[in-house]
C-alpha cells in the first residue's frame, strides 16, 4: 500500500518601507518585500502628505502563514497607509500551525503616520497570533485603528472555534504609553463578561503632537456626542484618545471612525497641515 503524505503549503511574507520628506513632500524612498506582500499604489497628495495602499494578494492567511511589515517614516512627513480590501484569517485544521502577524513601526521627529486598514475577518476556526508595535519620537503625531470581525453573521457563520491573542503597544520618547492584550476565543466571544455576543470590535486610538493635548481634549467631547450609542466608548488616558466599538456591523464601525478622524484633523491636534485626505480606495 502506498501512504502519501501531503504537507500544507504556506506563505511567509515581508514588507519594509521608508518614507522620507523630499522638498516639502513625503516619498516612499525604499520598499523592500519578500513574498507576497507589497506596496500596490503610492499617492502624492496636494497637501504633501502621501496615501500608501499595502497589498497581500493570496488575500488571506492559511495556518502557518507569517506576514512581517516593517515601516519607518521619517522626520516631518506625512503618511497615510491603509489597505485595498479586507484582511481574512482563514480556517486552521485542528494541527495546523497557527496565522501570525508582526507590524513594527517606527515614527521620526514632528512626522505624523496614519495605521488605517480595512477591517480584518477572523473566520471560524481561525488561529491568529498577531504584535503590533509602534515607536513614536517624542513631538511625532500618530492614529491608527483596527477593526476585527469574527466569524461571518451575514452568511451564517460564528466564530464557535479558534483564537485570536493579539499584543499591541505603543511607546513615546521610549516610554511605553499604550498597551492592550485582545484574546478571544469561541467560548468569552459569546458570554455575557466577555463580548456578548457582539461580532464587530473596533479600537482608534490618537496621539497628538507635541503641545497638542488641550486640543485633544477639546476634541474629546466632540467625538463624545458624535458617538453617544451604546456600542461606542471614547476615553482620554493621559495623551491618547480610545474610542472603542463594540457591535455588529463592520461598515457602522469603519464609518464612526471615519467621523472621528474628520473631527481630530479639524481640531489640528497632528502634525501637518490637513492630512484630512480620504484614501480613494475608501470609495470603490
Amino acid at each position: 500500500m502506498n501512504l502519501v503524505l501531503q504537507q500544507q503549503s504556506t506563505w511567509s511574507a515581508k514588507l519594509s518601507l521608508q518614507l522620507e520628506n523630499i522638498q516639502g513632500r513625503t516619498k516612499l524612498v525604499h520598499q523592500k518585500h519578500f513574498g507576497p506582500l507589497r506596496v500596490q499604489k503610492q499617492f502624492s497628495q496636494d497637501d504633501g502628505s502621501c496615501h500608501i495602499y499595502v497589498l497581500h494578494p493570496p488575500g488571506g492567511l492559511v495556518g502557518g502563514d507569517s506576514l512581517t511589515v516593517q515601516i519607518r517614516v521619517g522626520a516631518d512627513t506625512q503618511t497615510l497607509i491603509t489597505s485595498p480590501s479586507a484582511a481574512k484569517a482563514y480556517r486552521c485544521a485542528e494541527n495546523a500551525l497557527s496565522q501570525r502577524v508582526s507590524q513594527v513601526i517606527e515614527v521620526a521627529e514632528n512626522a505624523h503616520l496614519e495605521w488605517l486598514p480595512q477591517e480584518t475577518i477572523f473566520y471560524d476556526g481561525a488561529k491568529a497570533e498577531i504584535d503590533n508595535q509602534v515607536r513614536l519620537h517624542s513631538s511625532s503625531s500618530f492614529l491608527g485603528w483596527e477593526i476585527q470581525m469574527l466569524g461571518r453573521r451575514a452568511s451564517g457563520e460564528g466564530f464557535a472555534k479558534g483564537s485570536i491573542d493579539q499584543s499591541s503597544r505603543i511607546w513615546r520618547a521610549d516610554k511605553l504609553s499604550h498597551r492592550e492584550c485582545l484574546r478571544v476565543s469561541g467560548d468569552n466571544q459569546i458570554s455575557a463578561w466577555g463580548l456578548n455576543s457582539a461580532s464587530v470590535l473596533g479600537t482608534l486610538v490618537a496621539i497628538p503632537k507635541q503641545g497638542g493635548l488641550l486640543s485633544l481634549g477639546n476634541a474629546v467631547s466632540r467625538v463624545q456626542t458624535l458617538l453617544s450609542g451604546q456600542s461606542w466608548g471614547v476615553t482620554l488616558r493621559g495623551s491618547t484618545l480610545l474610542v472603542r466599538y463594540l457591535g455588529d456591523s463592520a461598515e457602522t464601525c469603519r464609518q464612526g471612525f471615519g467621523q472621528a478622524r474628520k473631527l481630530l484633523v479639524e481640531d489640528a491636534i497632528f502634525n501637518g497641515s490637513t492630512m484630512g485626505y480620504e484614501p480613494r480606495i475608501w470609495k470603490t
